[in-house]
């Protein structure tokens, strides 16, 4: 009867062994597997970060090519604007020389 609670107890340790071996395993493979998943979400919060910051510089681009197009236009408007008034002060004066000579 000894003898065989003995060898109870050698197959229990043995079964024991094989379940935390079995368990190291899983454990090492659950650990690989969440650090894989982690390296995929960090690539795609990177990927994600760097679409958005892409979005903004084009969006910025964007406001800063229309205000120096707004910006061009007032000048160019301002530009004729001194024009015709160059040409009514030159007109005047013209008209002013000749009123002198007559």
């Amino acid at each position: 009867m000894v003898e065989e609670t003995i060898k109870t107890i050698k197959e229990t340790e043995r079964e024991a062994e094989k379940i935390v071996k079995e368990a190291a395993q899983a454990s090492t493979e659950i650990l690989e597997k969440a650090a894989a998943s982690a390296g995929e979400l960090k690539q795609q919060a990177e990927t994600d970060a760097k679409a958005k910051a892409d979005a903004d510089m084009k969006a910025a681009n964007e406001i800063e090519e229309k205000a120096i197009s707004d910006a061009l236009a007032k000048v160019e408007t301002e530009i004729e604007s001194l024009r015709k008034a160059a040409k009514v002060k030159e007109d005047e004066a013209i008209a002013s020389v000749i009123a002198e000579l007559i």
